[in-house]
């Protein structure tokens, strides 16, 4: 892309990068995560902020986001707020969401983990939403 009107590529036009997208500022837990789920087969790209994660999400298709809320630079309601189409979504918090934070993620979530997250915790949620097994 050039020029500093560049839009987005079309959700439908992306071109899938990885399984799972980890979206996290704390370093050990993002990479904690992926290691659990590379091991399990997964491809797994990571992001250490909202930021990061807006631009990758612009630009690549997943097969879902694992978004923690509390970050750096652009939270991950604001992230969430931020696009239009993106895949599934579960957040994973050590923080319990407002009412209003729920409110403003609507129907885009479709799961909630409480940090610290356990491995089988982990893979049942994404196997789960992967597989198409999640609520929406």
């Amino acid at each position: 892309m050039t020029g500093g009107s560049a839009r987005p590529i079309p959700f439908h036009a992306r071109t899938l990068r990885a399984d799972v997208l980890v979206v996290d500022d704390e370093a050990d837990v993002r990479a904690s995560m992926s290691e659990v789920l590379r091991t399990s087969g997964f491809s797994v790209d990571e992001a250490e902020d909202g930021q990061v994660a807006l631009g990758l999400l612009q630009e690549n298709r997943y097969g879902m986001v694992l978004l923690d809320i509390k970050m750096p630079r652009l939270d991950g309601v604001s992230l969430i707020e931020a696009l239009g189409e993106l895949p599934p979504v579960i957040v994973h918090s050590a923080f319990t969401l407002s009412v209003e934070e729920r409110e403003r993620l609507g129907m885009k979530v479709v799961m909630y983990l409480h940090k610290p997250v356990s491995p089988p915790q982990l893979l049942t949620a994404v196997r789960g939403v992967l597989d198409g097994g999640h609520e929406s």
